[in-house]
């Protein structure tokens, strides 16, 4: 028994390192990652988003290609690709029906997700997503999924 239990930590042990240094690889230029972050939204084309939501409105990218988020009272999601070279596209595929105070934030995201957005920025913790002619689309304020508590 003993002769299965100590190379099965030390496998483990050895994963948790290499897990760890990948996730300091990820930010040490200071810039925060796509995925694993929580973006939430802070303009659409150009317009500061004011405060009055009884959630933010926020983006979610992860590893498989799947977006979330928070409209400010509904829930969407859909697909994106991005590659190295900050090409994106996004694709909405739909989202929650109820009716909340605050639409029209609600309607003008959904159509800035509609959009052809065909490239993105990161700086430090925001996030820009930006049409063919570098038009600005929306803007984002990240936050580190793994340091929310």
């Amino acid at each position: 028994m003993k002769k299965t239990i100590y190379p099965l930590v030390a496998v483990l042990l050895i994963l948790a390192c290499c897990c760890c240094k990948t996730s300091k690889k990820s930010v040490s230029n200071g810039n925060y990652p796509l995925i694993g972050t929580q973006w939430n939204l802070s303009a659409l084309e150009g317009e500061e988003i004011g405060a009055d939501f009884a959630l933010r409105p926020f983006i979610t990218f992860d590893s498989v290609g799947n977006i979330t988020g928070n409209l400010g009272c509904n829930t969407f999601f859909g697909t994106y690709s991005a590659n190295k070279k900050q090409k994106m596209t996004l694709e909405f595929q739909g989202s929650t029906k109820r009716l909340c105070q605050q639409m029209s934030v609600e309607r003008r995201f959904i159509k800035a997700l509609k959009q052809d957005i065909v490239r993105y920025k990161i700086h430090g913790n925001e996030l820009i997503l930006l049409a063919a002619d570098d038009l600005e689309i929306m803007r984002f304020t990240g936050v580190d999924l793994g340091k929310v508590e």
